[in-house]
């Protein structure tokens, strides 16, 4: 995990940066990490700090007055987007978690907390269950472990007492059979966690080989479009100029001809927005006046809008065209035929969550600087992070929680601009189109069985 500031006002004002130190220092000290000369801004200001054991970060004030979402603080765990300020009427800038590829990290306390709830709802066994998903798939490596070579310990040593109090106080001929079981469970136990742990290098090993096989086959998704009316003029907004949204999204080569899996609402935008439902009613038509889609490594391809392929019923999938010709030696991304439901319960999303914004914070300051001096469209930054390398899509990893015939639910975090993308399940293959997160709770997240989609491909 990084510290990330998006600084809203003072000498560093307008840039968002990723600090890649676990321990960043604020001041106006030379040699801070976090530099600011400033009006209220002391040598030694504040400090954050990344707790590892507890997957958090602190921030503490040290010689100058901090202040987080209009309250002074002395120490307080800092949440995503937390406004702080130092000092009064100092800098502010906009605390973000900035999670790099396949990075995962869940608190103890948190997990004991949800195990508990799992028994309150289900039962001990549930709940044993969920305490080892957590520990294999969100816990710190030291965690991970850790605490199975503890328990490992703690079980011992129990047995080893019970066995010798046991010798203590049975008869004789009773002894060979307890040192018999002791031996026995504690093999057990032991084949049981050598048996997590290899599922866990197995688990880890398939992120990477995601990483370094199928990321070049998930592109970034960038349109614009416009309202027609029936006179073929443009409507257009406050001001005289033409009316036009912008955006972006997640899709994944998904056949050697070029043909694209997406979302409904990625290859046409406008569906479900109310606004311009209205408007159509008027006599408008949306046309999308700029569709790209951006590999990593290379540059934006066009798009053609009349070649997207819909479902006629109302499920969030689509494919697009790409000229088969611009994504030769790019792989093809494999695809789940039948049941997921035997699938090792693992969730993997790939794509461009906050699209152009999460993009330009991993890139480096001097672009974002001449981009901004230039004023630079969408457009023309997405082909500048194109010629610089910058497009490159993120990982995340979690759990499939519930598989239904037309949804696949699961804790893999995401957000908008990373609808589209593919879903991986446990066996390296794509069993969903990620498409919405429910807002207000991370921890349920929602993708269309890849089924759906591969009824849009040519046979």
């Amino acid at each position: 995990m990084r510290a990330q500031l998006l600084h809203l006002s003072g000498p560093l004002r307008g840039r968002t940066v990723t600090y890649p130190e676990r321990m960043l220092r604020v001041g106006a000290a030379p040699g801070s990490e976090v530099r600011m000369i400033a009006d209220g801004v002391v040598d030694r200001h504040a400090q954050i700090d990344w707790v590892q054991a507890e997957c958090q970060f602190h921030l503490r004030r040290l010689d100058g007055p901090v202040f987080v979402n209009g309250t002074e603080v002395e120490e307080v765990i800092l949440a995503d987007d937390d406004l702080i300020e130092f000092g009064a009427g100092g800098p502010m800038a906009r605390f973000r978690i900035y999670v790099p590829i396949g990075a995962v990290c869940k608190p103890v306390r948190r997990m004991l907390a949800d195990a508990r709830d799992v028994a309150v709802h289900s039962d001990g066994v549930a709940a044993t269950q969920t305490l080892t998903r957590d520990l294999l798939t969100q816990a710190t490596m030291t965690l991970k472990v850790g605490f199975p070579l503890f328990v490992i310990a703690v079980a011992a040593v129990s047995l080893w007492i019970g066995g010798w109090f046991g010798r203590q106080s049975a008869p004789k001929p009773v002894a060979p059979t307890v040192d018999m079981v002791t031996k026995a469970e504690l093999d057990a136990l032991r084949a049981n966690y050598e048996a997590e742990l290899k599922r866990l290098a197995d688990a880890n090993a398939l992120v990477r080989r995601i990483q370094q096989q199928y990321t070049r086959g998930v592109c970034l998704v960038h349109g614009i479009f416009q309202l027609r009316a029936a006179d073929g003029s443009w409507l257009t907004a406050r001001g005289g100029s033409d009316y036009a949204v912008e955006y972006t999204g997640s899709a994944f080569l998904a056949n050697a001809d070029g043909y694209l899996v997406t979302n409904r609402h990625v290859a046409v935008p406008w569906t479900g927005d109310d606004d311009i439902d209205q408007l159509v009613q008027k006599g408008y038509e949306p046309v999308l006046t700029h569709l790209t889609a951006t590999f990593p490594g290379g540059e934006p391809i066009p798009v053609d809008p009349l070649a997207t392929r819909l479902r006629q019923d109302d499920l969030d999938v689509a494919v697009l065209k790409v000229d088969r010709s611009r994504v030769e030696g790019l792989p093809v991304l494999p695809l789940k035929v039948g049941s997921v439901a035997d699938e090792d319960q693992r969730a993997i999303v790939v794509g461009y969550p906050n699209g152009l914004a999460a993009l330009l914070a991993r890139s480096d300051g001097a672009l974002i600087d001449e981009l901004r001096q230039r004023a630079a469209s969408m457009t023309e930054a997405i082909d500048e992070l194109a010629r610089r390398g910058g497009i490159n899509p993120v990982i995340t990893q979690g759990i499939v929680s519930n598989v239904q015939e037309h949804v696949i639910a699961y804790d893999a975090s995401t957000t908008h601009g990373g609808s589209g993308g593919p879903v991986f399940g446990g066996g390296g293959e794509v069993i969903a189109v990620n498409y919405a997160i429910q807002h207000n709770f991370t921890g349920n997240n929602l993708g269309v069985p890849i089924r759906f989609a591969i009824e849009l491909l040519p046979q």
